[in-house]
């Protein structure tokens, strides 16, 4: 196959997502990529958070990103946006790509969200023809027509490898950069002020170490993880995120509340039969805690246990191959979708998206 050139084009790092998907086409397929950001995550201007690319804030990066935007066979979204002048870049890339270039959208965010924060999406979505994707976390069940594609984790890389620890206490770490309350939208948070209150309670009662992880650049974060005992994501919500699968990567009991919706995707993705999060939310925290804390033979056990399940089922030179295999059938006008979609599509909306929004509601106006 002649070499085909992706250009991936994002309003932002997205916790690093799109620059890690770029990082593998170009480590271990026959495809090119480059990321294009809008705005490059960066701390006050000064230091980067997530690996980045072309950032359109440089103008020497601008430059090349239009030569690059000509010369793409694809071009892949990870924002949703107009592929004419109402996007961030004001360029219509129906008319500044080659004729035979290709796009997809990729949905990382929740489809309320989008509706609520893109005024042009409720419109241009229902009609919209450019084939899409979404990542298995909890956004698959607001785009259940979209082919489920995975997050990719750089198992192999040193930063996200395990390494012996010997804490005089356990050290548990807790990553959530979302600082608000669940009294709010399910998606828009995760329960950081609950979380905190709770494990603030329970780090002298339990006899742990805590730290927090928030605003710092990436491998400094999967520093702190590295050198922790347990990690604790989302146990808010229902949904896993990046953080509980660097967790696993590095060899941690990892926390995370998966509900029955993201045990059931997240079984039929990686086609396997275990869930290797510690599966507990808010209100069994202390007992999951109280185990893993007490039992250094548990925390390891778990810890391997975690780091195997990764290294068979997340593999990013394997998961790679979803983006490949769509890309050659974007090239090949080979249409797509998920199996199954159009059957009971009423149906499905309801048992799998709805019905576990009115759980949530009422834990979280129990709380």
């Amino acid at each position: 196959m002649t070499e085909k050139f992706v250009l991936h084009i994002s309003k932002s790092s997205l916790a690093g997502a799109p620059i890690r998907i770029v990082n593998a086409i170009n480590q271990y397929t026959d495809y090119r990529a480059r990321l294009l950001n809008f705005v490059p995550s960066e701390i006050n201007n000064e230091t980067q958070i997530y690996d980045e690319d072309l950032s359109w804030q440089s103008e020497d990066d601008k430059k090349l990103a239009r030569e690059l935007i000509k010369k793409a066979d694809i071009i892949h979204f990870h924002h949703f946006m107009d592929l004419e002048f109402y996007n961030p870049f004001v360029i219509n890339f129906l008319k500044e790509t080659k004729s035979e270039c290709k796009f997809l959208r990729h949905f990382h965010s929740d489809k309320s969200y989008i509706e609520k924060t893109d005024l042009d999406f409720k419109k241009i979505y229902p009609n919209d023809k450019v084939p899409r994707i979404v990542i298995p976390h909890y956004p698959e069940r607001g785009f259940m027509d979209c082919v489920i594609v995975p997050n990719i984790i750089p198992i192999w890389e040193k930063y996200c490898s395990p390494v012996t620890t010997d804490n005089p206490k356990p050290v548990v770490v807790y990553s959530a950069s979302n600082k608000t309350s669940y009294k709010v939208e399910r998606w828009a948070t995760k329960g950081y002020p609950e979380v905190m209150e709770k494990l603030s309670e329970l780090k002298d009662k339990l006899g742990f170490e805590l730290k927090t992880i928030a605003g710092i650049p990436f491998k400094e974060a999967m520093k702190i993880k590295q050198n922790a005992d347990i990690v604790i994501g989302d146990i808010v919500t229902g949904s896993y995120h990046l953080t509980e699968l660097e967790g696993l990567a590095l060899g941690k009991p990892t926390l995370s509340y998966l509900d029955g919706r993201s045990v059931m995707t997240f079984v039929k993705t990686f086609k396997t039969d275990d869930i290797p999060f510690v599966n507990v939310n808010i209100d069994n925290l202390e007992f999951a805690l109280e185990d893993l804390v007490t039992n250094k033979e548990l925390r390891a056990n778990l810890g391997n246990f975690s780091r195997k399940w990764i290294e068979k089922y997340y593999d990013d030179r394997v998961l790679i191959k979803n983006f490949t295999d769509i890309y050659d059938k974007l090239i090949n006008d080979i249409p797509f979708s998920r199996e199954g979609c159009d059957e009971d599509k009423d149906v499905k909306e309801f048992l799998y998206h709805r019905v576990y929004d009115y759980n949530w509601r009422r834990i979280s106006q129990f709380h």
